[in-house]
């Protein structure tokens, strides 16, 4: 059984100092266009070198370009579609954060084009590059759709965006792809559409490891359906659903479980003694039903902690890892 330390998505675009607040100052300057794209692209290459060098540092085995190019999960891939443009602001569950909705105005095509941003990250990867891509169920339930269309047809159509974008990821070189799909918690009756539109999106997908994430809702009484997602791991936040865990081990899995177990919201350090005790039952209960890995990651994105405390997190999980081997030797 392997112990798989991965960030989880996003990690904070600035920090303290001037220097830290580079990107913050380029978004508002290529808005007002006193920055070219190239000039644009330069800067935001070195920052997500930057922050991928952070993560290694951690000690993590599996790191993110950070979503450093993201405006936000939802109009960034499509912003860039055909069919859609981008319309008003909605909040991002019970964050504080907002996103900008996509407006379907016609017939959806074209790509997200990650697989470029991903290629570009993986020449400063020393580890191992996770891609991160909102699921097409979330993408749907986020879009202003008008009186003509309905929630699953659209959420196929962005299904067919997500395979293409699968395909070319595999082909940038990508192994492990994650797919955010945190609107299923708070509508868990849609189970059976997320499997329908995610079979879709993964048909074509040959080696990738297809992750699904949940987040911000308690996974716990769907547990079971997540269990029937065809996908090949399942990402769980543990700070909303205390009993998840216990579900988790006393009902198993047959396949890896990254377990969102560092708290991606609160700057508050994480036990070390009581997470590599939680963690560790989950390592020797799906060890035992043949499942040869477990991921250590935070319950969702980093963005909304300081940097320095971001930094530290994935540090703790270090820090796990080394208690977890120290009670098995």
């Amino acid at each position: 059984m392997r112990l798989i330390l991965a960030n989880h998505s996003s990690y904070p675009r600035v920090g303290e100092g001037a220097d830290a607040q580079r990107l913050r100052r380029a978004y508002a300057r290529r808005e007002t266009g006193k920055l070219t794209d190239e000039e644009f692209d330069k800067l935001v290459r070195g920052y997500v070198a930057e922050v991928i060098g952070e993560q290694e540092a951690a000690g993590l085995d599996l790191v993110t370009d950070g979503l450093v190019y993201w405006y936000d999960l939802i109009a960034h891939p499509t912003s860039r579609l055909d069919g859609v443009k981008i319309a008003g602001i909605v909040r991002f569950f019970d964050t504080n954060t907002y996103v900008r909705q996509p407006e379907v105005v016609g017939k959806i095509g074209g790509a997200f084009g990650l697989a470029d941003e991903y290629a570009a990250a993986k020449k400063d990867t020393k580890t191992e590059l996770k891609a991160v891509m909102p699921g097409p169920y979330t993408l749907a339930r986020h879009s202003i759709i008008k009186s003509n269309g309905d929630l699953s047809s659209l959420a196929l159509a962005y299904a067919e965006i997500v395979g293409a974008e699968l395909e070319a990821l595999a082909k940038a070189g990508a192994r492990y792809v994650q797919i955010d799909e945190p609107s299923l918690l708070k509508y868990p009756d849609d189970a059976e559409l997320v499997r329908n539109v995610l079979a879709r999106a993964v048909a074509n997908k040959g080696d990738l490891v297809v992750g699904l994430a949940t987040y911000f809702g308690d996974a716990t009484t769907i547990y079971g359906e997540l269990l029937n997602m065809p996908v090949d791991m399942l990402a769980v936040d543990l700070q909303y659903g205390p009993g998840l865990l216990d579900m988790i081990v006393q009902h198993g899995s047959d396949r890896p479980i990254a377990l969102g177990a560092i708290d991606g919201r609160n700057t508050k350090l994480d036990d070390t003694k009581d997470l590599a005790r939680d963690v560790g039952r989950v390592m020797e209960a799906l060890g035992s039903r043949g499942v040869e890995e477990v991921h250590l990651q935070p319950s969702c994105g980093l963005e909304f902690l300081p940097r320095d405390r971001a930094k530290r997190k994935l540090e703790r999980m270090s820090e796990i890892s080394e208690a977890i081997s120290k009670a098995g030797s």
